[in-house]
């Protein structure tokens, strides 16, 4: 059974601001086959974002757009922060969370929820 990564909006983002491809090196990184998932909750972040954002960041989140296409979208009517959230449904669909965000990693961390993540700008690690 592959492993199951949920993806968050910085995540989406690595493969246009460091040249990682998120969906290939995640397998190399867990050394297992990876299926992608994204919450409503991120795709609604990040139309969010894109209403104020500046020209070149609002390309960005287009971008995240994009390869939240790409994922499978888990429906979230859940409230408060994305990042709670996020843990929440990792805990519920035993996912393991992609991010770039060392505060939301350690949030993940302290309730024992895997974590993928950007290191040294060049290659993805799981932490857990």
């Amino acid at each position: 059974m592959p492993s199951k990564i949920l993806c968050d909006t910085n995540f989406l983002l690595i493969p246009l601001r460091f040249g990682v491809d998120v969906f290939n090196e995640t397998d190399d990184a867990i050394n297992d086959i990876t299926e992608f998932y994204v919450s409503t909750r991120v795709i609604d972040e990040i139309k969010l974002l894109k209403k104020t954002a500046k020209p070149s960041f609002e390309k960005e989140l287009l971008f995240a757009l994009k390869m939240a296409e790409l994922c499978t979208v888990i429906e979230d009517n859940s409230t408060g922060l994305v990042d709670d959230s996020l843990i929440d449904l990792a805990i519920e669909h035993d996912l393991i969370i992609g991010t770039s965000d060392s505060e939301l990693r350690q949030k993940a961390r302290a309730y024992g929820v895997k974590v993928v993540y950007l290191r040294q700008r060049r290659y993805l690690v799981l932490d857990g």
